[in-house]
């Protein structure tokens, strides 16, 4: 048996039948609506401007706007920091990281650069700066050397740039004559004497603080006495025609052992005494000597007074005497080699008898040594072979005399005794 439609299914086939009328009925309308809407389209054209009443503005290619120059300084970070911290990497003023970032070290950098190159030195890359830094004229990093310390005090036996620099300067002033050779020697010890005499400075040929500010001062006052000596400065002369008085004493006499070390030079007597300046010179020349690998010196007499003089020459003409000699004999005998009281050299405390012991001196190699080197501190050997008839005195290889560099070297370099040398200078004979 068939079952009847429910009232919903007729209902809903109801409403499709509808929709179908009304799409019969509307579709001519609307396919006539389309064809009007694309006939219109057809006629009327895209709308485009018109620029006719615009006025038109021609740039002008000299006159570009420059952009904002840029500043490079310590924070920014960025591909400009990197581009300027490996170029200042190539030319050698940044060691660091190439990291983009603008630090005190990138900084410092910049600094080295402008300052080689004239500018600013502020550590900021401005235009002037990268201008530079990137042109083609750039300047590779120059080092500044790191000065040398300035030795405070300068003496005998020191060596270096600095004594070279003394020497020159003492030269340019005129109390230096020797060579620039930056050996403190005897001749440089000899014009710091003569600078600090000359300008109220303590004369000990020691260049200190106090000296080397006055030998380097803009000011610094020039040499004031001539080439020759002064007479009234030359060597004093003891001998036959120049004897001292029976009480004469010199000053500054020092014992020679306290003074002098007994790794230097041996000390014969133990009241042997010298010049305190002549001693020091002593010292430096035996110093010297022993650097040189010479020693076994003996000092074997130095100062005398006139009482021990007298002592002296009386007991060799008392020799003579035993001898059989007459007195006149023994007494001209004993001239050739013991002085009269009053006119030895051992009176000035600036005379000493170098020998070697338990040996003759000449021929030794420290007699030699000494003959050769001993001018240069200020010694001079007094009784040479030859000068016997203007000395009165038989040579003697063991007898030296302090007289000072500036006196010793001229009369080495001339081959004058102390009697020639000081005619020649003008002093009394």
């Amino acid at each position: 048996m068939r079952q009847k439609p429910s009232l919903f299914t007729l209902v809903l086939w109801i409403a499709l039948a509808g929709c179908a009328v009304g799409i019969v009925l509307l579709a001519p309308g609307a396919l006539d609506a389309y064809g009007d809407l694309t006939l219109e389209q057809n006629a009327t054209p895209t709308p485009t401007a018109d620029i006719r009443s615009v006025l038109l503005v021609t740039v002008d290619p000299a006159n570009t706007p420059a952009p904002t120059a840029q500043v490079l300084k310590p924070g920014v970070k960025g591909d400009e920091v990197t581009r300027m911290q490996t170029k200042l990497k190539e030319l050698g003023y940044y060691t660091g990281e190439v990291d983009g970032q603008y630090g005190q070290g990138t900084a410092q950098a910049v600094k080295l650069f402008q300052a080689q190159q004239g500018l600013t030195a502020d550590g900021l890359a401005g235009t002037d700066t990268l201008t530079a830094l990137y042109g083609g004229a750039a300047q590779t990093y120059i080092p500044t050397p790191s000065p040398s310390p300035t030795p405070s005090m300068l003496s005998k036996g020191d060596q270096g740039d600095a004594v070279r620099s003394l020497q020159q300067r003492l030269k340019d002033l005129g109390y230096y004559a020797g060579s620039v050779d930056g050996d403190y020697g005897g001749g440089t010890q000899e014009a710091v004497r003569l600078f600090q005499s000359q300008n109220d400075l303590e004369v000990d040929g020691v260049c200190g603080s106090a000296t080397m500010a006055a030998v380097f001062a803009s000011n610094a006052p020039p040499v004031t006495v001539t080439p020759t000596p002064d007479p009234a400065s030359l060597p004093i002369l003891v001998n036959r025609d120049h004897p001292v008085s029976v009480d004469y004493k010199p000053d500054d006499l020092v014992l020679l052992r306290n003074a002098l070390p007994a790794s230097l030079v041996y000390v014969k007597g133990s009241e042997i005494e010298g010049d305190k300046t002549a001693v020091a010179a002593l010292q430096e020349m035996f110093e010297a000597a022993q650097a040189d690998g010479i020693t076994g010196f003996q000092i074997s007499a130095g100062y005398r007074s006139y009482a021990y003089q007298e002592e002296l020459f009386n007991k060799q003409v008392a020799a003579y005497l035993e001898d059989g000699r007459t007195k006149s004999s023994a007494i001209s005998a004993t001239r050739q080699t013991v002085a009269d009281p009053g006119t030895s050299e051992h009176h000035t405390g600036l005379a000493f008898d170098i020998t070697v012991a338990d040996t003759i001196f000449k021929g030794t190699k420290q007699q030699i040594w000494l003959h050769k080197n001993c001018w240069d501190y200020g010694f001079i050997v007094r009784y040479q072979e030859g000068k016997e008839a203007i000395t009165g005195f038989v040579a003697e290889a063991w007898h030296i005399r302090y007289v000072g560099v500036t006196h010793s070297t001229v009369m080495r370099d001339r081959n004058w005794c102390l009697e020639e040398y000081l005619e020649a200078m003008g002093g009394a004979v």
